[in-house]
């Protein structure tokens, strides 16, 4: 979600990533995240038509169904943990990351590192979207992650460049390699073969500004263009491509789980131009099925509309 800048919302900003902030890495294990959680709720009740505009795009994907309002405060959730989750990198370690998320399917991510050729994990934007990446790092995997770099849709206020260098320093509390995708991907391809465990989203760019070669695909019923980059960096460099989510867990002592699925059965033989083909193919299922299962904690629902993720024209 992109929310213009204001002076109202400088204020805000002063108070969550000063006093806010550091009364939260103060708090017990996992409670800046709840209280986040549940902060973000309250706001989607007071920003109701921020709140209906992206119920209305779940309605677009979901016809059927009829938790929409439900659904879009559950993406004010997931919006607000991810925007905050650098609260967390100082507080979630070896000892007690166990708290913050569970891993299922590991074993995908261990078998596939084995071959020595490094691994991609390409991950839609679910939840806090970064934990399961930095709790990787903390647990001795040689993680790097494949950004947007500094792209924003609006020019930030002095106060919202401020915000934003506290975010980027606290991000770097993360035992993680970043790469700007802006730039060359040599040095990613380079670092996979060398037995990294890359990190690259394959549903947008969180700063708003798409990157890389895309290709359209239907997702939830609509025309969506997939970028291929994961795709690319998997077949350039032999390493296996995986996918990987992180929702809200419901029935576990761990407050998210990030579920890694298995080596993805890319055509490898017929060079790469049917290999980016294929694999958007295998992205736009994935998109599909993990949407679909886990519709509250995908954090682009704000795009999901023509003019936005949609190709068209906005009405």
């Amino acid at each position: 979600m992109i929310f213009g800048e204001s002076g109202i919302k400088d204020l805000y900003r002063k108070v969550v990533w000063g006093p806010g902030r550091e009364a939260l890495e103060q708090s017990p294990d996992t409670w800046e995240l709840r209280l986040i959680r549940a902060a973000a709720r309250g706001a989607a009740r007071g920003l109701g038509g921020r709140s209906g505009h992206i119920a209305s795009n779940l309605r677009r994907a979901f016809p059927d169904r009829t938790d929409h309002v439900a659904l879009s405060r559950d993406a004010f959730a997931a919006h607000f943990s991810n925007q905050y989750l650098s609260f967390t990198f100082g507080k979630c370690t070896a000892e007690n990351w166990t708290k913050y998320i569970q891993f299922e399917g590991l074993e995908h991510l261990e078998a596939a590192h084995a071959l020595g050729k490094g691994v991609v994990l390409m991950h839609p934007h679910m939840g806090p979207a970064q934990l399961p990446l930095h709790v990787l790092g903390v647990l001795g995997w040689p993680m790097h992650q494949v950004g947007g770099g500094e792209v924003t849709l609006v020019e930030l206020s002095e106060t919202g460049r401020w915000a934003a260098e506290t975010r980027a320093r606290l991000e770097r509390r993360m035992p993680v390699t970043l790469h700007d995708g802006k730039k060359f991907l040599r040095p990613i391809v380079r670092a996979l073969k060398g037995g990294a465990v890359v990190m690259s989203a394959c549903d947008g760019t969180g700063g708003g500004t798409e990157l890389g070669r895309r290709y359209p695909r239907t997702v939830l019923g609509q025309t969506m263009p997939v970028p291929v980059g994961p795709v690319w960096m998997a077949y350039v460099s032999g390493a296996p491509l995986l996918t990987i989510h992180c929702f809200r867990s419901r029935d576990s002592d761990a407050l998210f789980t990030a579920r890694i699925g298995a080596a993805v059965p890319l055509s490898r033989d017929d060079g790469k131009a049917a290999a980016l083909d294929d694999g958007a193919d295998h992205i736009a299922r994935y998109l599909d099925a993990t949407l679909r299962a886990h519709p509250g904690d995908w954090l682009f629902w704000d795009g999901f509309e023509p003019g936005g993720l949609l190709p068209g024209e906005m009405p």
